[in-house]
């Protein structure tokens, strides 16, 4: 009897064993898994995303040079870090961040006779990252543009959009018009 009771006791603690190294292969396989399909190993649970356009048109000649453009209304703003009074996002967590910015400018002749023209840049930290230019040649030509970047922040880092000093905005900058709209989106993809 009391060779059984030491052989139950043997196959309990065995069993007991083949379960914990079956539990351990399991993870190791999960883990190799992600990594053979190179799933990310982030935390998902911050979200951050915005979207905002200008609601208003304006004459590009009145504007000036190394103005911060203010997207005032707001299509989405996840996790707050877009301001809609100032322009400005700003990273509330490190991560890589994906931005696009696009634009459209009406040929308007003024005084000058120049037509529509502007320059956009994307500026992170002061540091101009990206740039779109839209240009048209003749009296009621339409031109737009896109522009997208991918970068890398540290949480507490801005990022705006302002009018480039290469060109001297002319013409009749279009928004919430209802043919185009100037917008502003960022993300954080990873």
């Amino acid at each position: 009897m009391e060779k059984l009771r030491v052989l139950e006791e043997k196959f309990a603690k065995l069993e007991n064993e083949c379960k914990q190294s079956t539990l351990r292969i399991e993870e190791i396989n999960k883990n190799d898994n992600q990594r053979r399909m190179l799933l990310p190993n982030i935390d998902t649970t911050q979200t951050v995303a915005f979207s905002a356009y200008l609601s208003k048109s304006f004459d590009g000649s009145t504007f000036g040079t190394l103005r911060e453009i203010v997207y005032d209304k707001l299509e989405s703003n996840i996790g707050h870090a877009y301001n809609n009074y100032t322009g400005t996002f700003v990273a509330p967590v490190s991560g890589v961040y994906a931005f696009t910015w696009s634009i459209y400018v009406e040929g308007r002749p003024d005084g000058s006779g120049d037509q529509g023209e502007i320059a956009i840049e994307l500026v992170v930290n002061a540091k101009v990252v990206g740039i779109t230019h839209a240009d048209t040649e003749s009296i009621h030509d339409d031109d737009s543009a896109t522009g997208f970047v991918i970068k890398s922040l540290s949480a507490g880092e801005s990022v705006l959009t302002r009018s480039s000093n290469v060109f001297t905005p002319q013409g009749h900058i279009m928004s919430g018009n209802g043919r185009a709209r100037w917008t502003f989106s960022g993300w954080l993809i990873a």
